[in-house]
């Protein structure tokens, strides 16, 4: 799948389509050159191994390369350099699609592998460079790239400098949309002396999530045994592609349940450096896990609710229902005091409820209905005991549809 090809452009002329090496001195861009090679390769060819060294300099002269993660990182780590080839092999659709995207590198002149191999010890590539489509890539091994700059003192200035300017312009552009996200509030650290703070964006946030989090934060804050500070900041737009770069500049998000942190998602996040993904809810079905892993990501959420709120809470939407207390409600603030079968209800007692779900929720409920006097069907994969000792009897789905007056549904929708 390797091989040397007829030269379609010369070294030189690749090193004058890059971003890095188009404005270098002409003798550093000769001596790199004499240490290229040109290598035409087939899809599915991999150039540098998820957790593995990066060895060489990839520049693109035509075709697509694209970097992917194992759906746990885990797998890399626990693998051996030839295990790694065989495990990531790129032409199998099959692995492909078990892979985690990470981005594409396309275009004439594009490079990968540059800011890893001017580090003297050897770093690990965060995922695996491979080639989407058949591709002609110029190659210079790491040792060479280090020996050229290692010798003369210029060429070693003129490669600070470029990256001096890269980081100069990627660091204004990144505080400029901090400023335009969060309102030029992303500095916080002075404020808060040496204690370190943790910036975090609160995402599909309504006013009654401000009014609960601030006061919170402000005691957090200001407490004596708090070993760092938090500083949060608030969107109403929930996460999308689109509103997922406005966490640059954070170290975590705070979501809800109707935000959507799906791969692509997870991806823009983690290239902005996110670290973490904060629930404020129980649920955790809109986040991607097994991408979240791959990226590193720490994904938290609370891990219940008060199980006597929510029955409780159902009981009044009960006897809303029951006694009609809308209507009368709307009635009353019209001063309608009519008194007519419109506002008639049924009572409890006697009747037979069917309760959906007797995990902890249900069990609480299944105890206040029982005071109402009413009769148990129940309906759960996992039978509860104390259910039964309530008089609850368990019948299957279509017994407890046909069979009850009222039906609580108290689990998820499987």
């Amino acid at each position: 799948n390797i091989g040397l090809c007829t030269l379609a452009m010369t070294p030189l002329e690749i090193l004058d389509q890059t971003a890095w090496f188009s404005d270098v001195s002409s003798k550093l861009k000769e001596a790199l050159a004499s240490k290229m090679d040109l290598r035409e390769v087939e899809a599915g060819h991999i150039f540098t191994h998820e957790g593995m060294p990066v060895t060489n300099l990839l520049i693109i002269e035509e075709g697509i390369l694209a970097r992917s993660k194992a759906e746990s990182s885990e797998v890399a780590e626990s693998l051996s350099v030839s295990e790694t080839v065989v495990a990531a092999n790129f032409s199998s659709p099959d692995a492909i699609e078990k892979s985690i995207a990470v981005d594409e590198i396309e275009g004439t002149g594009r490079v990968t592998g540059l800011l890893h191999i001017l580090v003297e010890a050897d770093t690990l590539a965060f995922a695996t460079v491979w080639a989407k489509t058949p591709a002609k890539v110029w190659q210079i091994n790491a040792d060479e790239i280090r020996e050229v700059l290692e010798t003369n003192a210029k060429f070693a200035l003129e490669m600070m400098s470029v990256l001096a300017m890269s980081v100069r312009v990627g660091s204004k552009s990144l505080r400029g949309l901090i400023k335009n996200v969060s309102g030029g509030s992303g500095d916080a650290d002075g404020e808060e002396g040496h204690t370190p703070t943790i910036k975090v964006l609160c995402y599909d946030s309504t006013s009654w999530t401000i009014d609960s989090f601030k006061p919170a934060v402000k005691a957090f804050n200001e407490s004596a045994d708090s070993a760092f500070n938090i500083k949060m900041d608030f969107t109403a737009d929930r996460l999308s592609e689109r509103s997922a770069t406005y966490a640059a500049g954070y170290d975590a998000i705070c979501l809800f349940v109707n935000d959507n942190a799906d791969a692509e998602c997870l991806r823009i996040l983690s290239l902005l450096g996110v670290k973490m993904i904060v629930m404020r809810c129980a649920g955790f079905d809109r986040v991607d896990t097994h991408v979240a892993k791959a990226f590193g990501f720490t994904v938290a959420r609370v891990p219940a609710y008060s199980p006597y709120a929510v029955a409780e809470h159902a009981v009044s939407l009960l006897m809303s229902v029951n006694r009609r207390i809308p209507t009368a409600n709307v009635r009353t603030k019209m001063a309608n005091f009519t008194l007519d079968t419109g506002l008639l209800g049924m009572d409890i007692h006697g009747k037979t409820i069917g309760v959906c779900g007797t995990g902890k929720i249900g069990q609480i409920l299944c105890r206040i209905l029982n005071g109402f006097g009413a009769n148990l069907l129940a309906y759960d994969v996992f039978e509860s005991d104390e259910v039964k000792e309530l008089g609850g009897v368990y019948v299957s789905k279509d017994e407890i549809f046909a069979q009850s007056d009222v039906i609580f549904l108290m689990m998820p929708l499987l």
